[in-house]
């Protein structure tokens, strides 16, 4: 009997032990490993999504306020010396320094019509009316004014603008305001028409393949420039080069014929001393059709 009790008890004592182990293993077990998908992103990309949205700094165009809309918190595309906002987002066809000039008088409000003065007769005028000087008086408002209509010329843009925006009779942009508008104007004004120049001179050099392979197409110039605290031109850095070495050379020496711009804003210096100007020259040749010569 002691020998049957034990052999039970042990056989009792093995199966809880079995029915423990059975019960607690399965809290143990690790979990499935899960298929996980890596994709290497470029870096370029991974900074590019990181970094703020940009502005471009355009010079301002003013519209008539009809074709204003009230102002909003929304972040607009361009930079400008005025914040506004515009019904409608369009470019002038002309290409030139950006100037709004003959939609004023286009868009203008209408007159509101006056009650007519009563007509009195006129007195008979023997001779025309004399100045105290002897000369004879002649109203050439009507002159000035025909003349200003005709000086007025067709607005233009001298920034380039996204190819889906609509091409319009002058250029209404969403601005927000660029605190250092003043200064860029200024720069803008010493370095296009050097700019342009050099261009037209690179082009007249041109032989009869590169004029042809240059047209129709926008060649575009990133260049950095670097100024000191006074506005002297220190450096100039191509990051991104056009393809033609003549627009990339025209665009440099435009900013060092022009040497300094004046009073830049303290502001604008940064912590290795220098201001860092970045410009993006654009280049659309549309040469004549070229005539083969027998």
């Amino acid at each position: 009997m002691p020998v049957i009790r034990a052999v039970f008890i042990s056989i009792l004592v093995h199966c809880l032990l079995m029915g423990t182990v059975i019960w607690i293993a399965p809290k143990f077990q690790l979990p499935e490993a899960e298929t996980i998908e890596v994709e290497l992103t470029p870096e370029a990309q991974i900074m590019q999504a990181l970094k703020p949205k940009e502005q471009q700094i355009v010079r301002q165009a003013i519209v008539p306020e009809k074709m204003k809309l009230p102002e909003d918190d929304t972040l607009a595309k361009f930079l400008s010396e005025q914040k506004q906002r515009v019904k409608e987002e369009t470019r002038a066809a002309q290409s030139g320094m950006t100037t709004n000039r003959s939609n004023q008088a286009a868009v203008a409000e209408p007159k509101k019509p006056t009650p007519a003065a009563p007509q009195r007769p006129r007195p008979a005028e023997s001779q025309p009316s004399m100045d105290k000087d002897g000369f004879k008086e002649v109203d050439i408002s009507k002159d000035l004014q025909e003349m200003n209509r005709f000086n007025e010329g067709m607005s233009t843009i001298g920034e380039t603008m996204p190819n889906e925006m609509k091409v319009g009779s002058f250029t209404a942009l969403n601005t927000d305001r660029y605190l250092f508008y003043t200064f860029y104007a200024r720069m803008e004004e010493l370095v296009r028409y050097r700019w342009e120049t050099r261009v037209q001179q690179a082009i007249d050099r041109f032989d009869r393949l590169t004029l042809v392979n240059a047209g129709n197409r926008n060649w575009v110039t990133h260049i950095e420039f670097l100024l000191d605290k006074n506005g002297y031109l220190r450096q100039s850095l191509i990051m991104k080069s056009s393809g033609i070495p003549a627009f990339d050379a025209a665009a440099v020496n435009a900013f060092r014929d022009a040497k300094v711009f004046p009073n830049p804003p303290p502001e604008m210096v940064q912590e290795d001393g220098f201001i860092h100007i970045k410009f993006s020259f654009t280049v659309n040749y549309a040469p004549p059709v070229l005539v083969n010569r027998n």
